[in-house]
């Protein structure tokens, strides 16, 4: 084989393997696509970050943290939207303490959780005004109760 052919047949395999390149970048979303795809799939970010935080979540039911202390809950919002609430619950207290929803039948929501422990649960509310509190000996009279109206 001459010298010109080598040269020859190469460049006629570089060539091939550029073109199967670029086709598999032109198949491929731009990274401005795949980040609005990225962003609409995982729910749409600052909305979805308040309604774990505590805010109003957005849409049917929601998620919120509550955080319990000290004869105190932090993290239960004053309106909820109507559905099915998960709740985070975080007891930062020495105490143990629950959540307990009057309005239904005082269904406990939240199970005894001790201090420095976590504990998840969930609540289906219809539109209305419900009480929250702790059914722990005297807390409730102490500060643990918070009514939230849910729309």
């Amino acid at each position: 084989m001459s010298r010109l052919a080598l040269i020859a047949l190469v460049a006629a395999g570089s060539l091939g393997l550029a073109a199967c390149s670029s086709g598999e970048d032109a198949a491929a979303p731009a990274p401005e696509e795949t980040a609005a795809e990225e962003t609409e799939t995982a729910g749409g970010g600052a909305d979805d970050a308040a309604g774990e935080s505590g805010d109003t979540a957005e849409g049917e039911g929601g998620a919120i943290t509550v955080t319990a202390s000290e004869m105190a809950y932090e993290g239960i919002p004053d309106t909820l939207p109507a559905g099915t609430v998960e709740i985070t619950f975080d007891n930062a207290g020495q105490a143990p303490h629950d959540l307990v929803v009057e309005e239904l039948g005082d269904e406990t929501v939240i199970p005894l959780t001790d201090g420095g422990q976590s504990a998840t649960g969930t609540v289906t509310l219809e539109p209305g005004t419900y009480t929250f509190y702790c059914s722990v000996g005297s807390h409730r009279e102490m500060g643990m109760e918070q009514t939230v109206t849910v729309e």
